[in-house]
């Protein structure tokens, strides 16, 4: 058999993630991304929004238990996935698929059970590794979602909070090329673009349809659209005006090869913003840049 010559398409492969508050429609969001669509349906909750969708949805598996056990969900992608036909991968949502792990590690610590909670880490961490090589090794569009919830930091403040870690979403932004959240405002809700690897980002789209119907391909177009591939080029070798958030700066730095590993940077970056304890994104931003300049100049 022959190969077959390459040919450039008009927007990069989806490779996405989707966050927003519980209820907030990233499921009927899901349903809208291109046909086939497989879903790893850790929520038990796509078949409220099966009818929406553009095509055929094949499910993971119909026992629910595989669809949060990331070794039951590799295994499963590697024995179906082959002549699928499959265009799009869903995991919805990475939140239930590594919260158990996530408290598991922590109650061995608080049992004893584990001396240093960092060992406990080693299995979330491993399972989030082959979770993201299994999901992504197919070439075809993937969309990651995973919650915002309302929470207090240290100070008691009223925060925001990712229900994933800053470290394993640095871990997953080598995997993605768009980053979106849902927001809302009155009675209309939309998509903001937090961050585009090699395209236009910071801007709202909002919903028309109720049902996100057509969003995907608008997104696409308001990302990507004009931008030549010395646009997109540069866009990705420079640094944001401000990062969207730590676990894209971290990862930011680890791809431009001032660091080794994951854990360095992010002990960088913490270390920057706990000495230096600027008083805004830009300011991070700027401590950042020039941390990462510096290494790579070998200073």
């Amino acid at each position: 058999m022959a190969f077959k010559k390459m040919e450039r398409q008009k927007y990069p492969v989806r490779l996405w993630s989707l966050v927003g508050y519980a209820g907030s429609g990233k499921s009927t969001f899901a349903s809208q991304m291109r046909a086939p669509m497989v879903i790893i349906d850790a929520d038990h909750r796509f078949d409220e929004v099966l009818d929406l969708a553009q095509g055929d949805v094949y499910e993971l598996s119909d026992a629910p238990a595989d669809h949060v056990d990331p070794s039951r969900i590799a295994a499963l992608l590697s024995a179906n996935m082959p002549g699928s036909g499959a265009k799009t991968i869903v995991v919805d949502s990475l939140t239930t698929i590594m919260a158990p792990l996530i408290a598991s590690a922590q109650l061995d610590f608080d049992q004893d059970k584990v001396k240093n909670l960092a060992a406990g880490w080693r299995t979330k961490a491993l399972s989030m590794r082959l979770l993201q090589d299994a999901v992504t090794r197919w070439g075809c569009d993937v969309l990651w979602i995973w919650h915002l919830e309302d929470a207090r930091d240290e100070k008691a403040r009223e925060v925001v909070r990712s229900t994933l870690s800053k470290t394993e979403r640095a871990r997953l932004v080598r995997s993605l090329n768009l980053q979106l959240e849902i927001v809302q405002e009155g009675n209309r809700r939309g998509v903001k673009v937090i961050w585009a690897r090699r395209g236009r980002s910071g801007m709202t789209l909002w919903d028309e349809t109720g049902t996100w119907a057509g969003m995907p391909e608008r997104i696409e177009a308001e990302v990507y659209d004009g931008l030549t591939k010395d646009d997109q080029d540069k866009i990705e070798t420079e640094a944001p005006e401000v990062f969207p958030d730590p676990a894209t700066a971290i990862a930011w730095g680890l791809e431009r090869g001032a660091f080794e590993v994951l854990q360095h940077a992010r002990n960088a970056y913490d270390k920057i913003k706990a000495e230096k304890q600027p008083k805004t994104a830009k300011e991070m931003r700027d401590l950042w840049v020039a941390e990462v300049e510096r290494r790579l100049a070998g200073q």
